[in-house]
């Protein structure tokens, strides 16, 4: 069997679980390239950066020069930039640098399903990728298949669904990314800006990388909708809380809830709700539910999901989905923005 050449671009957190699980999956995957501006990293071997054993390939910090290698996909695993709204969003025409060369792109970056949010961004990609005979897949975070593609499987077993709720969230408690910085974890409430409004950037950043599920979830079923609204709740630290960046004071900022929802006639149709916060274990009354609800016919389902983000691997579910589906982007061989619940299902790729 033919091995599917693979390089990463990018090796946060996530690329480092997608470097392990290429690492264990020799027999079918084979890492060609490893791609970070971190000039800790550059120089390195790939799988020795994260305390892994060697894979045979040391980090670059020229992306050129990577797409230049043979190679069937680019797992992009970038960070986003702050754009002039003060969101962060991916940028379209660093994305299609992959394309260009003749590469499939899986990503988690918040592009996905953008058809109507961002259509001058869909059509950019899916010209691009198009243009070179490749497929552009976009994944997203939360982690990738928990946002809109596991609900949609379930409601699949639905005789038809008339709303459809997903719950989420994570605890930053250990997270020492900085990105966790816009969270404002130990800040004064009272100096905060005023929720969802233009000086909110937290709230703008979190719809813009998550709201595309809602919509993704609802027009896949079919849910009728006539207006969006999001909703951004902030919670005060009922005690002091130790985290791995210092101490969160009594009284201060540790955590957020984001709700972003579709209604038909002032009714809930569809919605995507999501903590951000620190210390669970203490603080369990802002609840993180991992939970996905469907009504409909039969009346009611309801499913939870534990353990889906656990404390210390948490980007593990954001990884594997993207390294999972490798086989099945390849083997469909659809060009254009594909999206994930237009291949076959994604199943685990074997262990050696």
């Amino acid at each position: 069997m033919n091995k599917y050449k693979v390089i990463v671009w990018g090796l946060g957190n996530v690329g480092r679980s997608a470097i392990r699980m290429i690492s264990e999956r020799k027999n079918i995957l084979e890492l060609v390239a490893a791609v970070d501006v971190d000039p800790k990293k550059v120089g390195k071997d790939a799988g020795e950066v994260f305390d892994f054993d060697p894979i045979g390939v040391k980090v670059t910090s020229d992306i050129d020069a990577a797409l230049k290698m043979d190679a069937d996909i680019v797992l992009d695993f970038c960070p986003t930039e702050m754009d002039k709204k003060g969101t962060f969003m991916p940028s379209a025409i660093r994305l299609s640098k992959s394309l260009d060369a003749g590469k499939n792109v899986i990503t988690t970056i918040p592009v996905y399903h953008c058809q109507d949010s961002q259509p001058e961004v869909y059509e950019f990609l899916d010209e691009h990728a198009k243009a070179h005979n490749v497929a552009f897949v976009p994944f997203g975070l939360l982690p990738g298949d928990y946002a809109s593609y596991i609900p949609l499987v379930l409601a699949g077993a639905m005789g038809h669904v008339d709303k459809i709720v997903v719950q989420s969230g994570e605890d930053d408690w250990h997270n020492t990314s900085g990105w966790v910085d816009v969270f404002s974890y130990g800040a004064d409430i009272d100096k905060y800006p005023k929720l969802d409004s233009d000086e909110d950037l937290l709230a703008k950043f979190i719809y813009a990388y998550y709201s595309s599920g809602v919509y993704e979830m609802a027009d896949r079923i079919g849910l009728k909708y006539d207006e969006f609204k999001p909703k951004h709740e902030v919670f005060t630290a009922p005690e002091d809380l130790e985290t791995v960046k210092g101490i969160v004071k009594k009284g201060t900022i540790y955590g957020h809830r984001f709700t972003m929802a579709l209604y038909n006639k002032g009714s809930e149709v569809a919605a995507l709700r999501y903590v951000h916060k620190v210390c669970h274990k203490k603080t369990p009354e802002l609840a993180i539910n991992n939970s996905i609800h469907i009504e409909g016919l039969p009346s009611v389902v309801d499913a939870t999901i534990d353990g889906f983000i656990p404390e210390r691997e948490g980007y593990v579910t954001s990884a594997a989905p993207a390294v999972n589906l490798i086989s099945g982007v390849l083997k469909a061989k659809k060009t254009g923005y594909v999206e994930a619940c237009d291949l076959p299902v994604v199943i685990p790729i074997k262990l050696d």
